[in-house]
């Protein structure tokens, strides 16, 4: 019986003694192009995002994209602390690493695979179901090669 309370309270002194987290929220997502204008109209059109803010020097355009049908209205939802895909100039084109990547959750699978594709990005792998789990998911490359993964949740039944 001592043994458990010494384990006890082994566990609740580790617990304890873990760092206290702040408030912490996703800013946002930065991938990279050659033309970052033009792959932020790529997002604009593939994924009715609205640009909210811009940033250029003479060596570097970023621009800040977030979710809404207006400008108004995406610089809203950015209000409410809802994380941008950041769009920042860069040499080239390159994107060699598949790992990092853009994760989206969408409602329509088909008509965001047909929107992303006349906006000129490009399917690495079609939806799929995810096992049996009634979940899609589908693997994109955008104009500049970031990599995109959507993924559309079951079907209410």
């Amino acid at each position: 019986m001592k043994s458990i309370f010494t384990l006890a309270a082994l566990t609740a002194s580790a617990v304890l003694a873990l760092p206290a987290h702040a408030d912490v929220s996703l800013n946002g997502v930065r991938v990279g192009a050659k033309d970052a204008a033009a792959v932020a109209r790529f997002y604009q059109s593939a994924f009715g995002m609205q640009e909210v803010q811009r940033i250029q020097t003479p060596t570097m355009t970023e621009i800040m994209l977030n979710f809404g049908a207006t400008p108004e209205a995406a610089k809203a939802n950015r209000a409410k602390k809802e994380g941008d895909i950041v769009v920042m100039s860069r040499a080239a084109d390159d994107a060699k690493d598949e790992l990092p990547h853009i994760v989206l959750n969408v409602t329509d699978m088909a008509g965001t695979v047909k929107a992303l594709k006349a906006a000129g990005g490009t399917m690495e792998r079609e939806p799929f179901e995810f096992g049996k789990t009634g979940i899609l998911i589908g693997m994109a490359i955008d104009p500049a090669g970031n990599h995109v993964e959507m993924i559309q949740a079951p079907k209410a039944k």
